[in-house]
């Protein structure tokens, strides 16, 4: 028994059709093939990005769960989460490496 099919149907410009029918024939495959294979390659790839970052994404929903029971938005945070040696620490840190003494932003 074959498997069901569903139609889809999208609409490009003149230039871009025939594009995909000179490669669906130089692929030796008809449009609709070389469509859905390119579609499944997008597709396949797109899972493989989730995965990839699935791991940070947890992160990131973890501490902003974190940060909605602290009552403050992440933004908040900023420079009051560091202690003000840590902070001159660190712009004399970029002083030094940047040849400078103006102040960085989000620094001090």
């Amino acid at each position: 028994m074959a498997a069901k099919r569903s139609m889809i149907t999208f609409a490009t410009d003149p230039e871009t059709k025939e594009r995909i029918r000179s490669y669906a024939e130089a692929a030796g495959a008809d449009v609709s093939t070389y469509v859905m294979a390119a579609v499944g390659v997008a597709m396949a790839h797109d899972d493989q990005v989730a995965r990839t970052f699935a791991p940070l994404d947890d992160l990131i929903a973890e501490t902003e769960a974190q940060d909605a029971t602290t009552g403050r938005p992440p933004e908040e945070h900023g420079q009051d989460s560091v202690p003000d040696a840590e902070r001159e620490e660190i712009s004399a840190s970029l002083d030094a490496f940047f040849g400078s003494s103006t102040r960085h932003r989000g620094v001090a």
